[in-house]
């Protein structure tokens, strides 16, 4: 969370920096804009974002595999996983959110309160066709302000003519242009973004580019720019109107006088928008999340394992016929029948160690044919590659530390990502990253099941898992999974 704070503040604020220095002196309002509405929304997504930097293809794992083979899986999504001591927070992980939907709520109802004054402003008020508005004249001296299509203005002035055609075209323009969708989408966004400081400053670029929009549509009629700064000059005091309206008599700046009488520059816009074009992908590649999901790279293997390691030996020797029954009979001796959670029957194999590394011996002498009629009888026999130690790059390292990606199994135990504090790249002996897929990423609230071995945890299990290398399962349909070296259920 702390991370996307920082990526969505930062983005903004570049983007914002970007339109100060590059595009609010050009005079292409309507580009402005969408800019600066569209900013404030790439700011908050971008981060949100996710670029697989993998090198290689990831494990999918999800709780409806075609393949089953049950004694495979290092950390299957549907088996219940081990917690540990470090699944205990200290502090409650719903204060935080308490506390930003209290504050969001808050603002919210400020916002209801605002449109709630204006509305009930026109009740019972003169209402009066305006073009494509309605003016509504209230008492007193009420300064000029619009609302959606409802242009507020003095009755009083109204009466008696005194209300200069340049406001009320003016505050039409707001009214055509639906300005006032504008303010409430950021004044909502504002509501549950307000932990951004700089979105307050995009709000003031946006209303002030509102004021160029309705000074720029004034001034395309008759009116001249002189008696026009003039007239704004005299609104300078004004009185003060709700945050949610359009009004005549925003406070006027030298910016606002300016941009009157700024010339288009046609080519400069171009090139302006060009650099923008080709800024918002770059941004979004230095901001989104990364993933690294390299798998461990396999050392060289001594001569005398890569014929059984890396391929099926399929070679013209052949086991007899009375061999091929024993091996049959004897997996079939040793499987068991279980009922999983969702009903279905699974066969189980379970034998030892000898006895999986005679089936195995007496599986490599099989031809090709004897080994199609293994897969026939549904029997899964491969033995897995020597274990060997391989740390993680420190960059990879870091990323596994963000929470909303990756959910961390050390040693076989589910850990919280802030563990990895307590370690460094050399204390990894080996990682195997799986991508969370259907079913699988439900309540996860990560994308990524990393598993990571340490080398104490290594040196302790190595002799085991040498001795244990065969994989034999009874299966639906038969492709060799990835599994992590010299690991098996």
């Amino acid at each position: 969370m702390v991370s996307y704070l920082i990526k969505s503040i930062v983005c903004s604020g570049l983007l914002l920096v970007v339109y100060h220095f590059i595009l609010e002196r050009e005079k292409m309002l309507r580009f402005n804009r969408f800019y600066l509405l569209l900013a404030m929304v790439f700011a908050l997504l971008v981060p949100l974002a996710t670029i697989d930097m993998s090198s290689q293809v990831v494990e999918e794992l999800a709780p409806d595999n075609i393949v089953n083979v049950p004694t495979v899986h290092t950390a299957a999504v549907n088996a219940p996983l081990p917690v540990s001591q470090y699944d205990k927070p200290v502090i409650p992980d719903y204060l935080p959110w308490l506390a930003y939907g209290i504050i969001s709520t808050v603002l919210l109802l400020r916002i209801g309160i605002q449109i709630l004054t204006v509305l009930r402003s026109k009740s019972g008020r003169r209402i009066i066709p305006f073009e494509t508005a309605k003016l509504v004249l209230m008492p007193d001296n009420t300064p000029t302000y619009s609302f959606f299509n409802f242009i507020f203005i003095s009755q009083k002035a109204f009466d008696f003519e005194a209300v200069p055609k340049e406001i009320l075209a003016h505050e039409l323009a707001h009214s055509k242009q639906a300005h006032s969708i504008d303010i409430l989408f950021t004044e909502v966004l504002l509501a549950f973004c307000w932990f951004n400081p700089l979105f307050l400053l995009y709000r003031r670029a946006i209303r002030l580019n509102h004021e160029y929009l309705a000074d720029d549509a004034v001034l395309a009629g008759p009116t001249d720019v002189k008696e026009y700064q003039l007239l704004l000059l005299d609104t300078l005091l004004a009185h003060r109107t709700t945050a949610l309206v359009s009004s005549f008599n925003y406070p006027v700046t030298k910016k606002r006088l300016a941009m009157m009488t700024t010339k288009i520059n046609l080519r400069n816009q171009f090139i302006k928008k060009a650099l923008v074009a080709l800024l918002l992908p770059v941004l979004a590649f230095a901001l989104a999340e990364k993933t690294y999901s390299q798998q461990p790279a396999t050392e060289t293997i001594p001569k005398s394992e890569k014929g059984v390691n890396n391929a099926p030996v399929t070679g013209n020797a052949a086991v007899s016929e009375e061999e091929m029954k024993d091996f049959l009979a004897l997996v079939e001796k040793h499987t068991r029948h279980t009922k999983s959670r969702k009903g279905r029957i699974d066969p189980i194999v379970s034998m030892s160690p000898e006895q999986e590394n005679q089936l195995y011996a007496t599986y490599e002498r099989m031809s090709d044919v004897q080994k199609e009629r293994i897969k026939a009888n549904n029997i899964a026999i491969f033995r897995m590659d020597v274990p060997v130690k391989k740390a993680p790059e420190p960059d990879m390292f870091e990323n596994w530390k963000k929470p909303h990606i990756f959910g961390i199994w050390l040693n076989g135990t589910h850990v919280p990502n802030t563990v990895l504090n307590k370690y460094n790249t050399t204390d990894i002996a080996e990682y195997t990253l799986h991508r969370l897929v259907g079913k699988g990423l439900v309540g996860k609230g990560y994308k990524y099941q990393l598993e990571l071995t340490t080398n104490d945890e290594f040196d302790r299990t190595i002799e085991q898992r040498m001795n244990n290398r065969i994989v034999l399962a009874r299966v639906t349909w038969f492709d060799p999974p990835k599994v992590k070296a010299g690991t098996k259920k």
